[in-house]
């Protein structure tokens, strides 16, 4: 090719490439007015107290983490960004929305070697917009996801570009190949399956075919570090699986398993099946439908498998799904959309056309619907948070929605970091209201419609009446708790719908959870009480009385009201 045609190819894929970072800072750009949310005091909490560079060789201290899993390039990254700008939140979304846009610009680089420029911008921007990318943007505890895209993305370049070259030059790209999908792995376990994608994936545009032999010794240097990974995994952990929140059995994993692709579809409509999602859910699946059709069996087994692996690193935390364990998902089916759209468009060029424009379009509104409601949320936990590290003796801060683990690592940060005196309550279920009335304080909580937190003393009688007078004090429920090993699982009823609470504290911490599930109790005391809380569709509550539960090898607790 002319050099001069090798220019104009680059300055368009530049511009392009220009073009997306744009985009997710116009799209996301609110993230830069946000405070420390969720576990992002969890975080900064290990990398105060720990030795320097802990995440990186201190195996006793990863054992130490409440959530074991191995992300060290989470802790690098937050820990680089708090030594260079302290502890100033905008630069760390600044960092976040570099990271996003790197992301989309690498995921279109990815697509471009296989794709022409428009089908490959096609996936890129489906990537960006939808709501499971949408629900990543705010929350910096989540980040890691981000840069395992990104450095897979990058994998995959180096493993197309060695498919074109010969002698050690394909050597060479093919060991920076497997060593960016090693990185990716050591951000987020999301990455793991690449390893098995990569020889299945069809040689890039302008590539000669490349024989099942060559390309399985090409894709050595992967299994190396796959290799390598597992190893490590093991030694930092003492497990293979590692894993945190609700514990599943074998015996459960099946049930898991057939609920998970339904669940996993809840989050990329944004749990919501409104007019704008059911478009663009059409519009996706006609792509990946199309590229199964007109491209054949390898096409299907390929798809298939990139879905199947994508699932099942997210399958033992799936109990309680949450948007960011969809992301491998979201990741295969919008780059598969963008290949289904080009199948389509070389037998009807206006088809294909349409199809990607109607996604296009649709899937732009469904994540203005989606970032409204998710950024709501971040801007309310941002203002709760900074007024919990503000609190004085005296208030209390009515329903904040940061869980209360979380609570307590934002006190040590006041106090120890901030160095602000000790002071403050709060309670995230209004029962407390109910067991309480005796004067609270000062009682403060957030108002959307100021976009703040307001006080709500004055509030509190009719608010305590009201709630109060909701509670079915007869109605049935039923509760089994067992406890096996370090580990505390439940059975809760007897209805089906609705949801179910924990409520400790006299509601001072609630938590959301399935009905039928465990959770591991390791380091707990060992006796937890609660009260099993159930709200229904209909829009009344119950409680049980406050349980005493033992954690103890093999107790157990049974309770029932029948009404």
């Amino acid at each position: 090719m002319p050099a001069r045609n090798r220019f104009e190819r680059w300055r368009i894929d530049l511009g392009i490439a220009v073009a997306f970072a744009v985009a997710a800072w116009a799209l996301y750009h609110s993230v830069l007015q946000l405070w420390w949310m969720y576990d992002d005091a969890y975080h900064f909490r290990h990398l105060i107290a720990g030795r320097p560079g802990w995440y990186l060789f201190d195996v006793a201290e990863l054992r130490r983490l409440e959530s074991r899993v191995l992300t060290p390039l989470l802790f690098l990254s937050l820990d680089v960004d708090r030594r260079l700008f302290g502890l100033n939140p905008h630069p760390f979304y600044v960092h976040q929305l570099l990271d996003l846009s790197l992301a989309s610009v690498a995921l279109y680089g990815a697509l471009r070697l296989w794709l022409p420029r428009l089908w490959a911008a096609v996936g890129a921007w489906v990537f960006l917009i939808g709501p499971v990318t949408a629900a990543l943007a705010p929350f910096l505890f989540v980040r890691h996801y981000i840069a395992a895209i990104l450095l897979a993305a990058l994998a995959v370049m180096a493993w197309a570009e060695a498919q074109r070259q010969t002698g050690r030059a394909a050597w060479a790209l093919a060991w920076l190949s497997a060593a960016l999908y090693f990185t990716a792995a050591m951000a987020k376990e999301i990455a793991v399956p690449l390893a098995v994608i990569l020889p299945l994936l069809p040689e890039p545009a302008g590539v000669p075919r490349v024989e099942p032999p060559a390309r399985l010794r090409l894709a050595l240097p992967h299994a190396a570090m796959l290799g390598l990974y597992i190893v490590l995994r093991y030694v930092a952990l003492g497990t293979f699986l590692g894993g945190y929140g609700f514990i599943v059995s074998p015996a459960g994993l099946p049930a898991l398993a057939l609920a998970l692709p339904g669940k996993a579809a809840a989050e990329l409509v944004a749990g919501r099946l409104s007019p704008t999602a059911l478009v663009f859910s059409a519009a996706l699946a006609a792509g990946v439908l199309a590229l199964l059709f007109l491209r054949g069996r390898r096409a299907g087994l390929l798809t298939g498998a990139a879905l199947l692996l994508a699932l099942l690193p997210v399958l033992p935390v799936s109990t309680q799904m949450e948007p960011r364990y969809a992301v491998p998902v979201w990741t295969v089916l919008a780059l598969t959309f963008a290949a289904g759209c080009r199948a389509v468009a070389e037998r009807w060029r206006e088809a294909g056309l349409a199809l990607a424009a109607v996604a296009c379009i649709s899937g732009l509104g469904l994540n203005r619907q989606a970032w409204s409601v998710r950024f709501a949320q971040a801007e309310r936990m941002s203002a709760e948070d900074r007024f919990l590290t503000e609190m004085k003796e005296g208030d209390v801060l009515r329903q904040p929605l940061t869980l209360a683990a979380s609570i307590g690592e934002l006190q040590w940060m006041k106090e120890n970091v901030f160095h602000r005196p000790r002071g403050g309550r709060w309670f995230q279920d209004d029962l407390y209201l109910c067991l309480h009335r005796e004067p609270l304080g000062r009682v403060w909580g957030y108002d959307p419609a100021a976009h703040s937190i307001t006080d709500v003393t004055a509030r509190i009688p009719v608010l305590r009446n009201q709630y109060c007078a909701s509670i079915r004090r007869n109605a049935s429920l039923s509760a089994r708790f067992r406890a096996a090993g370090e580990n505390l699982f439940w059975n809760l009823g007897p209805y089906r719908e609705g949801t179910y609470s924990f409520a400790l504290g006299d509601g001072a911490a609630i938590f959301a959870i399935p009905r039928n599930a465990g959770f591991s109790t390791q380091g707990r005391a060992p006796l937890l009480p609660l009260r099993v809380k159930y709200e229904s569709p209909d829009g009344w509550v119950t409680y049980s009385p406050e349980l005493r539960v033992s954690l103890e090898e093999g107790a157990g607790v049974r309770w029932g009201r029948d009404r």
